[in-house]
């Protein structure tokens, strides 16, 4: 793969492939959130929001430039000037995942579902600690009958956009870039081996 020029720069790349998008499809450019409403989402998640999804939602709030083949937008709320965030936990989108569909995942932590194209594995950002950077995991979310998995999918969400909209096409070891530093801060996301590692204290 390339290298590619990480975080704010990227997300800039992005929304200008959109944007050219949206305009050869003759539509509308999106709504955007100001400082203020984005301020008031982050109150309501009760976390920062990492400084790459803030940029994004600041030019397109509800998603709707990814076009019509995405679902789950609009899941900060659908008025750019009055964010409603849609809490969800790992049961809940189990439930919703498949008919009967159950989860053994020891994540407790609340998430936002993001949007996925059809047919594709769910995404949700994950509203636990921060790395450094500021970035928040994203959860990948998928069946196997009635059994829903959840594991981490990206370690940042200019990897999750830039791939979602078809700008890279990532290896698992470049999505999980760093994902050690988010295991640190989050010990539920530890895979049971993982926790097995460890010495017993």
């Amino acid at each position: 793969m390339p290298t590619i020029e990480r975080g704010l720069p990227l997300i800039e790349h992005v929304i200008s492939t959109l944007k050219a998008r949206v305009a050869k499809r003759g539509g509308d450019l999106p709504s955007g959130a100001g400082r203020t409403a984005l301020d008031a989402l982050e109150s309501k998640l009760m976390v920062e929001l990492p400084p790459t999804l803030r940029a994004f939602l600041a030019f397109d709030f509800t998603f709707s430039s990814l076009g019509k083949g995405f679902h789950g937008k609009g899941r900060f709320g659908t008025n750019p000037q009055s964010p409603r965030p849609r809490l969800t936990s790992v049961r809940k989108l189990a439930e919703s995942k498949t008919d009967l569909g159950w989860t053994d995942s020891r994540i407790r932590t609340k998430l936002v579902r993001l949007p996925n194209k059809t047919r594709r594995p769910w995404n949700a950002l994950y509203l636990g600690e921060a790395r450094r950077d500021g970035e928040l995991l994203i959860i990948g979310i998928d069946h196997e009958d009635t059994l829903v998995r959840f594991w981490p999918r990206y370690t940042a969400f200019d990897l999750y956009l830039a791939e979602q909209a078809g700008l890279i096409d990532l290896s698992e070891s470049a999505r999980l870039e760093d994902l050690e530093s988010h295991i640190a801060l989050n010990p539920e996301l530890a895979t049971g081996d993982d926790a097995d590692d460890g010495d017993d204290y």
